[in-house]
């Protein structure tokens, strides 16, 4: 399936060359007449202009002779460009080439190609003694009256049953393609591999179908051959893949994994760049859309997403998503509405990378698995994997100076409401009629904190530096002793008269989460953590003028 869907998003890229051509920046062009006279060479190293090019199936290497149709490196041509008498290396180099053409021209018949082979022919060594600038290793091609020869459909065909007679050659294999459903030569070795360096692949690309050690084979099958593929197929995906590797417009990374993603007919899609840096306008655009109904897809649009990381070896492939437009920007929606938090500050929506790097001190220390989970939360709905939650509990125990950060509490909050099986619904601001005795406990640690600095302005230890992960995971063996301290507390602002209506509202909210609280948990859980921290932040924002503002 993910092979198929990358081969046919090839078909829909207009840049892509034919199958066994490339585009390649030249040094020179040969300039003949139809008489095969030459007319010049002209020097294009500096221009930006790119050229249809033949490409052999399999590289050249080592001391491999393969020339190349119609434009080759100049010692392919000529020999050499020096003017001394050949080698028979460089003999046998000029032979490969003439021959070459003279093959072409007995397939095609062409007359564009017997122009070719008279110049071939009748070359004379003078004719480079003005171009004293041109090298052995310059890459030429021929251009006949101003025209490209690959402009000619024979040509390019030609060219093509070429190299799919030297895949038969190449491959002891002939079978049905995975692909394309067809029989032909299979790949022993793709050769389009993936280019992943930005996520730590090899710098000359990754394999995305490789065995390279007895366990990954079978059947007797080998190397590429594990997975029957075209050459020509094995071409395309590649092509295809690399094509949205390198377009910022068709990927996202998150940590270490690079999703790709395209849609059945190439319509543009920009869901992504909200995901990696929620730019406000576009944002707000974006979720007002679906407040209004409005949509930017409504039809049923196909939508394609891989997700892949990369070792020194090979590709590994973390996600496949096939859904469509429409689904997509649905759970892109919910993602950020179900990370909103009503805590008095402006609205602010956080990039998965942003909340991903507030589960880690340290970029590296961030597990895959959070990333992924995220990820997979944000483009198909999935429910968030309990690593983030406990990534999530840990580094806020872990990070005394910040502890329960907007980001952390929305990424907490999106964990539970994307489990609504687990009947725990965490609402956008103070939820007073949640009784849940964990929720409740991380209220009256925020309570009990408030009480401390007000009644102590400027201290510099406060009771969430010294008692948060205690509080936290064991509320039973700490909360005595914080009330009793804080009841001190109390009782100094209640004699103090510009502190009055403070005591009497911290009093109250004290009162009020006691009465719910039968008894203080022995331990919590890992989600009962969760729900403490949130309770906490939640607390800590309360502003009780809004809910009677809200309440008239």
């Amino acid at each position: 399936m993910i092979l198929e869907k990358l081969c046919e998003f090839a078909e829909t890229v207009e840049d892509f060359p034919p199958l066994h051509f490339t585009k390649k920046s030249l040094d020179w062009l040969i300039e003949i007449n139809e008489a095969g006279e030459l007319l010049g060479f002209t020097d294009v190293s500096d221009e930006d202009e790119i050229y249809l090019f033949a490409e052999n199936l399999v590289g050249r290497s080592g001391l491999a002779i393969k020339p190349l149709l119609f434009g080759d490196k100049a010692k392919y041509i000529f020999g050499n460009t020096r003017g001394e008498e050949l080698s028979d290396r460089e003999k046998d180099l000029k032979k490969s080439f003439s021959d070459l053409t003279n093959d072409c021209y007995e397939s095609t018949n062409l007359n564009k190609v017997k122009v070719v082979l008279n110049f071939l022919d009748d070359y004379d060594v003078s004719q480079l003694e003005n171009y004293e600038e041109i090298d052995d290793n310059d890459w030429m091609a021929f251009r006949v009256n101003g025209e490209d020869l690959f402009d000619n459909k024979e040509i390019r065909s030609y060219w093509q049953k070429r190299q799919n007679e030297v895949a038969k050659d190449r491959t002891d294999m002939i079978s049905e393609c995975l692909v394309c459903g067809n029989e032909k030569a299979i790949a022993d070795r793709h050769t389009e591999k993936l280019k992943l360096s930005r996520i730590g692949g090899h710098g000359r690309g990754n394999p995305l179908i490789s065995a390279n050690v007895e366990s990954f084979e079978s059947y007797g099958l080998k190397e590429s051959r594990i997975a029957p593929v075209c050459f020509d197929c094995a071409t395309q995906y590649g092509r295809a893949a690399n094509y949205l590797i390198a377009k910022e417009d068709h990927r996202l990374k998150i940590g270490d994994i690079l999703y790709i993603f395209w849609t059945k007919n190439n319509l543009e899609f920009n869901g992504f760049e909200l995901l990696e840096n929620p730019e406000e306008n576009e944002l707000g655009d974006f979720l007002n859309s679906f407040k209004s109904g409005k949509k930017s897809y409504i039809d049923d649009e196909e939508f394609y997403c891989l997700a892949l990381s990369a070792n020194n070896s090979r590709t590994v492939v973390r996600d496949w998503i096939s859904t469509t437009i429409e689904n997509v920007e649905e759970n892109i929606n919910n993602y950020f509405r179900e990370m909103k938090l009503d805590d008095n500050k402006s609205d602010r929506y956080y990039g998965i990378n942003s909340l991903v790097s507030q589960t880690a001190f340290k970029f590296d220390d961030i597990k895959p698995i959070v990333a992924e989970s995220l990820a997979a939360y944000a483009i198909k709905g999935s429910s968030l994997a309990e690593a983030v939650l406990f990534n999530t509990v840990k580094r806020i125990k872990a990070d005394v100076e910040f502890r329960v950060t907007r980001p952390r509490a929305s990424l907490l909050k999106t964990y539970f409401n994307s489990h609504p099986e687990g009947g725990i619904m965490v609402k956008d601001k103070l939820n007073k009629k949640e009784n849940s005795p964990a929720y409740l406990c991380g209220r009256l640690f925020s309570v009990i904190e408030i009480i401390q600095k007000k009644a102590l302005p400027g201290i510099k230890s406060t009771i969430v530096d010294r008692y948060y992960g205690t509080a936290s995971s064991a509320p039973a063996s700490v909360f005595g002793n914080l009330i009793r301290k804080a009841q001190h507390h109390l009782a100094k602002l209640r004699k103090e008269e510009s502190n009055t209506g403070m005591y009497y509202w911290l009093q109250s909210e004290l009162e009020d989460i006691m009465v719910e609280l039968n008894d203080f948990p022995a331990t919590l859980s890992l989600k009962e953590q969760g729900l403490f921290a949130l309770g906490y932040y939640q607390q800590k924002a309360y502003r009780p003028e809004k809910d009677k503002e809200e309440e008239i």
